[in-house]
């Protein structure tokens, strides 16, 4: 809808001019409206107007000042002239350049025309006064009336299209900013779903170089077990000769225990590469960092002095020992390279309460509500800056000279103590030193300490058991050597072989004799020890089977069926776990055989 507007003020000191605009512009005059009422009353008809034209609303004032109050209020009332006349000369008060600048001010779009019968203004004088020319018309008196008339409704056209202009370009600039907005709002989504995106694939490589990390560190560990466990086959056999001198088998017992710590070693980091299950049970963690003390005193050496202090009555957190031993060991190393001309590292248990998830949540995202056991190792060493912290949890990170660090410490701490249900929490200052706390959760029930098994003696000459022909399978010559080695020491016959095809044919061949069959479970040529064990399981369900492996039986999705001790040793083991796990098979033999063979022996059902 266009904009209409017949408001008009007229400024001039004469009242005849201003009869004269009425006449012109608005003839239709208060007068004539009542007569025309007063016919329509009489004859009902309304009398016609002689023009089409709608009359213009006229307004008066005789001088500049009440010209400017007019124009102020009608701004006020959002009644706004469309167009004034202005006198030139209007002695005393202002003249007509004066007025039109007070009502300028007042009303920057109001359209102008001067009225004056001088020429004492130029065009060009009065332009470079006002400063604007393309709202102001110069009328000469004494004016004609149609000239009058044109210029009315010119100008108020004029300002009608002037102001429907302004709103278009309002409503434009609206349109503009919506659009803007709306396309700022793209920007923005498509900035954060690019970054979105470049934090996914740099999780995605994440995950690709710790899948490769977990299978180096998995491949490494299962080798090293197989080392393992021939390093503590001979030493089993050589701590049983007779005659060792005490320092001998003193020596020859810390190099077993040495092995053993190394096999929790290789567990940790099948552990580190989701390859193996971590064994929490009841701990007292207070226990297992005393225990590491007089180790660290000598790796830390004099510079660095060592505080323990433990909150009393400490309850039992859920931890595997070996890995809770490890993670302890690697802070203090890491402590120890933090403090190079010497300092002092404090390490503190205490119980932390989460009461629920909102604390949970403002403490670490991976926190929970409950009881914890807080093991903190703080140093005072150098620091780390915001930048360094941000990443110090990333694999192959590190600060340290090439050569002093893989960068894989404290990634795999973060991960063992992950493992656990737990978390860790990290703040350092440069100049002032470091505190890691890590938080186990806290044991249901008190640990229910089992008696140690008593070891099986491994005795030449047959044993408790009749000796046994026994087919050993493994791809390490290493392994098969010793097991085949203990098991000819107790008075069995081993036939070895060194994957399941040629393992197979021997079976073939000596299936009557064969009572027991011990394997890997990973072995080259495409089929397992588990196949194998099925097949000879189908042959003579009366055979037991011993399976070896680095792995552990939750890992290899055996949890139901592999016992560790009884159809399952998990490597490295030595040779009393193996003559235990012999004899427990063999012993289960022949009651098997017995039944088998009694089932044979009844005489068929008359029919």
């Amino acid at each position: 809808m266009k904009t209409q507007n017949h408001r008009i003020l007229v400024v001039d000191d004469n009242p005849t001019i201003h009869e004269d605009f009425r006449k012109v512009l608005s003839p239709v005059d208060a007068y004539e409206a009542a007569l025309a009422s007063a016919e329509a009353l009489l004859f009902g008809k309304e009398r016609v107007r002689s023009s089409s034209l709608p009359p213009f609303d006229l307004t008066f004032a005789t001088q500049g000042e009440e010209a400017a109050r007019l124009v102020q209020q009608a701004v006020k009332n959002d009644q706004p002239f469309a167009l004034a006349f202005v006198d030139m000369r209007m002695p005393p008060g202002w003249d007509g350049i004066q007025t039109i600048e007070a009502l300028w001010k007042i009303q920057p779009e109001l359209q102008v025309v001067i009225c004056t019968a001088y020429a004492e203004y130029s065009w060009e004088d009065i332009a470079a006064r006002l400063g604007v020319s393309h709202r102001l018309v110069i009328l000469k008196k004494p004016f004609d009336p149609i000239e009058l008339m044109q210029l009315a409704h010119a100008m108020t056209a004029k300002w009608a299209f002037e102001r429907d202009m302004i709103l278009r370009e309002f409503e434009l600039m609206g349109h503009v900013q919506e659009r803007t907005r709306r396309i700022d709002e793209v920007r923005q989504s498509l900035v954060s779903e690019q970054a979105q995106r470049q934090r996914l694939e740099a999780g995605i490589v994440e995950i690709q170089k710790m899948e490769a990390v977990g299978g180096l560190a998995a491949g490494m560990a299962h080798d090293f077990n197989n080392i393992l466990t021939v390093i503590q086959g001979h030493l089993s056999v050589a701590l049983l000769e007779a005659g060792l001198q005490p320092n001998v088998a003193q020596s020859l017992e810390e190099v077993m225990g040495a092995a053993k710590r190394a096999a929790e070693l290789t567990r940790q980091l099948l552990a580190f590469s989701k390859r193996e299950l971590l064994q929490p049970r009841p701990l007292r963690i207070e226990e297992a960092v005393d225990a590491e003390i007089q180790m660290l005193r000598r790796t830390l050496g004099e510079a660095i002095s060592i505080e323990v202090a433990h909150q009393p009555n400490l309850p039992m957190a859920m931890a595997d020992p070996g890995c809770l031993g490890q993670i302890v060991v690697n802070l203090a190393i890491n402590a120890r390279d933090a403090m190079p001309r010497g300092g002092r590292l404090s390490i503190m248990t205490r119980l932390v309460r989460v009461p629920d998830a909102a604390a949970a949540q403002r403490l670490h995202p991976l926190a929970k509500p409950g009881d914890f056991v807080q093991l903190s190792v703080v140093d005072t060493g150098e620091g780390m800056t915001s930048e360094v912290l941000e990443h110090v949890f990333e694999p192959f990170f590190t600060t340290k000279g090439e050569g002093r660090g893989t960068g894989m410490g404290l990634a795999m701490v973060q991960s063992l103590v992950q493992n656990h249900g737990g978390w860790i929490e990290v703040e350092s200052q440069l100049g002032t030193g470091t505190e890691f706390r890590l938080h186990f959760p806290k044991a249901e029930a008190p640990a229910v300490q089992a008696p140690p098994a008593a070891r099986a003696p491994v005795e030449g000459g047959g044993g408790k058991q009749q000796p046994a022909t026994v087919l050993v399978v493994d791809d390490d010559a290493a392994v098969r050597q010793i097991i085949t080695h203990a098991l000819r020491h107790q008075g069995h016959t081993v036939l070895s072989a060194e994957d399941a095809s040629e393992a197979w044919k021997l079976w073939c061949s000596h299936s009557r004799v064969i009572k027991l069959v011990i394997t890997d479970i990973t072995m080259p040529g495409g089929v397992s020890g588990l196949d194998l064990g099925r097949v000879v399981t189908e042959e003579d369900a009366t055979v037991p089977i011993i399976y070896t492996s680095g792995y552990s039986p939750d890992v290899l999705g055996q949890a139901g069926e592999l016992i560790p001790g009884k159809n399952y040793l998990a490597k490295p083991f030595d040779l009393h776990d193996l003559v235990r796990a012999v004899d427990i098979s063999l012993r289960a033999a022949p009651t098997m055989q017995r039944n088998r063979a009694s089932l044979l022996a009844e005489p068929a059902l008359a029919g």
